[in-house]
């Protein structure tokens, strides 16, 4: 994507002059720099090798600033934290999440789209950013941070694990970039309510077919926070279940037999729902066609905001999750899909009349 195209589309908004001020005010932070052009690679560029090292390099200096690295094991560092609505993974898993990098890259893309769109509609305004499940990297907010000023910008770090919060704080007064950061908070997404309603909330916590992590947990506590004509991060996931035949699913023949959609998960349906502790149930019909030989799987589109849309296999968030235990013994017309939330969020299924 050239840089012209990118300003149309308001990614890279009031980038320069925010860039310019803070290379004067800080003497060239050679970390702030460092930062600053990762960002701009992964807005502008469209190479897959040059956004994977991008990430990398973003990385590996956040690595570097916090002593937090996937490698070895670091003790506290590698809990997960089980929670009322789901695992949080643990703070080291949380930083080796960057190393996706097409996900990292469309999520600071979409985030950044995001944010443009939303100081645009409030001119005039401070914008706040609640940003749920930050990780040790906060790595959205810390890319953002290079492209709006602290004086149009500022983020709300929310995490369930103190170190990640430690680690963001360091990076931030590393990258000398602390005037953005209005807050660490310390608490479950899930259950946490915001002071203020957010112009933007953004939260990355989530697994392929939004099974074991609290993703759908904490769009509902906290999407209903947010401020009138606002923006939620990511702006959609949605599930649908599909049958595929096993042996021709990495093959050019490919094939699937779409039953339909059994989530949508957006800010506009976590205000509609009226029982978030109990779903309703989506039945589909499935086909008298259909062969037995075939498998039963959930697959999952993320669409960050707007045109910026995570497709399947493009990341682990979106690879598709194969129902082994699905069987045809007693088959019926209609499957039935209820989304458990709680400690271990996920898909049931089974067969109705």
């Amino acid at each position: 994507m050239r840089r012209r195209e990118a300003l149309q589309l308001g990614i890279m908004a009031e980038a320069g002059d925010v860039s310019l001020a803070l290379e004067e005010s800080l003497g060239g932070n050679p970390y702030l720099l460092r930062l600053r052009r990762l960002t701009e690679e992964l807005l502008l560029v469209d190479n897959s090798g040059r956004l994977r090292e991008a990430v990398a390099g973003l990385y590996s200096m956040f690595s570097d600033i916090t002593g937090m690295d996937v490698g070895p094991d670091r003790g506290a560092d590698s809990l997960d934290t089980l929670l009322p609505s789901g695992k949080a993974i643990s703070p080291r898993d949380a930083a080796g999440c960057t190393l996706d990098f097409v996900r990292t890259s469309k999520f600071v893309r979409g985030a950044c789209a995001a944010l443009s769109k939303v100081c645009g509609r409030f001119p005039g305004e401070r914008v706040e950013v609640l940003y749920a499940g930050c990780g040790p990297f906060a790595t959205l907010a810390a890319t953002l941070a290079t492209q709006f000023g602290a004086g149009r910008v500022r983020f709300t770090l929310l995490d369930v694990h103190r170190r990640s919060l430690e680690c963001a704080a360091r990076i931030f007064e590393t990258c000398g970039l602390r005037g953005h950061v209005r807050a660490y908070v310390q608490a479950d997404a899930a259950r946490y309510t915001h002071d203020r309603p957010p112009h933007l909330i953004i939260t990355e916590t989530m697994q392929r077919a939004l099974e074991k992590e609290p993703q759908a947990a904490v769009t509902f506590n906290l999407a209903p926070q947010l401020r009138r004509g606002g923006v939620f991060v990511p702006e959609e996931v949605s599930v649908d279940a599909c049958l595929h035949d096993p042996g021709t699913e990495f093959s050019p023949q490919r094939f699937r037999l779409n039953l339909g959609l059994v989530i949508e998960l957006t800010a506009a349906s976590a205000h509609a729902a009226s029982d978030v502790n109990c779903l309703p149930a989506v039945l589909l019909d499935v086909p008298r066609r259909a062969e037995r030989s075939l498998g039963l799987m959930l697959r999952t589109a993320v669409r960050v905001f707007e045109s910026v849309v995570l497709e399947e296999y493009e990341s682990g968030i979106t690879c598709p999750v194969i129902l082994h235990d699905f069987s045809w013994a007693g088959r019926k017309d209609r499957l039935e899909f209820v989304y458990s939330l709680g400690r271990e969020p996920g898909f049931r299924h089974g067969w109705v009349d």
